[in-house]
């Protein structure tokens, strides 16, 4: 019987130890106060229109080299990508719905950006390519403007799909600088109310693990269930930071093969 209550509780505290990975110190985003045609909600002082914009973003250190050794027992990602700044998204974990930290990136291989950032005790990176970056920024303005004009519907059905379907890839692992598993796939734009409050979501069904063929049963076939929520501070915060202009800027400034890339050079 001891036995069995101590399991219980090892499985308990490693369990919440999974859960807080990435996890903010404090929390730094207040949900969204939305008010129907017929309701009173009072805005609290930190709502979206008192954040305060972040500062100049840090700048990025340029591609850095794999060490071998950590390369060889962790499949390390360290010269994949650009990480240029700093963000934060909500996961719903067991506790609820959690903020976490992330880092907006570049692949320097295809150029998608996005962010990465734990959700249910594994580091997942989420990239877009260019066409859906756009159709990312279309989503949010329909959204910005369902939320201003009062057309979200607390109990609406399928509302995570309201603004369609999106493009993307997926990198995954169980810390953020070993991310070996990746898929393809399309998943989907909308918002959902949480306690109340709106936030809009970018979620996918389980995408096929293309590291599974090298890897086989030391890994799994698929990705797991994926589910990412934003405050519109949030939103408007990473779709600043993943514009064509920063991208641009970004990948210029620290990828040394951009300029040798026929497809970047003007055709006269």
């Amino acid at each position: 019987m001891k036995k069995t209550i101590l399991g219980i509780g090892l499985l308990a505290a490693v369990s919440v130890i999974l859960i807080s990975c990435g996890t903010t110190k404090e929390v730094q985003s207040v949900p969204d106060a939305y008010t129907g045609e017929e309701e009173v909600v009072s805005v609290s002082e930190n709502s979206e229109e008192n954040v305060t914009e972040k500062t100049a973003p840090v700048p990025a250190k340029g591609k850095k080299k794999k060490n071998a050794i950590e390369d060889f027992f962790t499949f390390g990602n360290k010269d994949e990508y650009i990480m240029y700044d700093n963000t934060t998204v909500f996961t719903k974990e067991l506790t609820g719905l959690t903020e976490k930290n992330a880092n907006v990136v570049i692949r320097y291989d295809n150029h998608k950006a996005g962010f990465g950032s734990y959700n249910s005790a594994m580091y997942y990176y989420v990239v877009f390519d260019k066409e859906n970056r756009a159709t990312l920024a279309r989503a949010a303005e329909a959204y910005f403007s369902d939320f201003e004009n009062k057309r979200l519907k607390r109990k609406g059905k399928n509302t995570d799909k309201t603004y369609g379907k999106i493009g993307y890839s997926l990198h995954w692992g169980t810390i953020s600088s070993s991310t070996p598993n990746n898929g393809v796939g399309e998943g989907y734009c909308g918002y959902e109310f949480v306690k109340g409050a709106p936030y809009f979501t970018i979620y996918n069904y389980s995408f096929y693990n293309n590291y599974y063929e090298r890897a086989g049963d030391a890994t799994t076939r698929n990705s797991n269930f994926v589910k990412y929520y934003f405050t519109r501070a949030q939103l408007r915060q990473l779709l600043n930071m993943i514009s064509e202009e920063t991208i641009t800027e970004q990948i210029i400034n620290n990828d040394p093969d951009f300029i040798l890339n026929p497809t970047m050079s003007d055709e006269y």
